[in-house]
């Protein structure tokens, strides 16, 4: 049985005080706008295109910011049973900040009627904020701050 491996890059975008985050449910959990590294695509590539895809925005990549890994069995599962990396980008807006729909917006795997959208976020209202994956949160704070991230591999360790 082979063993299988998703690879997935999101965008860290922070424009005017705020970010770009999906929101699941009416709140009932935050991540980034990001998705699955298709054939013939480079991770910079798949987060320039999910980007577009979920919120409508143009942006380019600034930098590699950290690369994160999730396995199932050292997490509980709680995210799925596929073992997966995540490559996040530092992106910047090309063009303008305004939201679109997304045709078809994500859904939570564990229940469908979930569903999410692209909202900019304050970044002072970031530290009430539920995230997934939870270790990058510390990180992620202090790169907003201070324009630093480090380290640059983050393994989740379980819900």
């Amino acid at each position: 049985m082979g063993h299988k491996m998703r690879v997935r890059a999101a965008a860290v975008v922070v424009h005017e005080g705020k970010i770009l985050l999906n929101c699941f449910g009416d709140g009932l959990y935050y991540n980034f706008p990001g998705g699955g590294v298709e054939q013939h695509e480079t991770a910079p590539e798949a987060v320039v295109r999910e980007v577009r895809e979920e919120s409508g925005l143009a942006v380019e990549v600034v930098r590699h910011l950290c690369t994160f890994e999730y396995e199932p069995g050292h997490c509980n599962y709680f995210a799925g049973d596929s073992h997966g990396f995540t490559v996040f980008f530092e992106c910047k807006l090309i063009g303008g900040a305004e939201i679109t729909p997304p045709t078809v917006p994500d859904t939570n795997p564990d229940d469908p009627t979930i569903t999410s959208h692209a909202a900019w976020a304050p970044v002072a209202d970031l530290h009430g904020m539920p995230f997934v994956p939870k270790s990058i949160y510390g990180s992620l704070m202090r790169y907003i701050e201070t324009g630093a991230f480090e380290p640059s591999f983050f393994e989740e360790a379980g819900p």
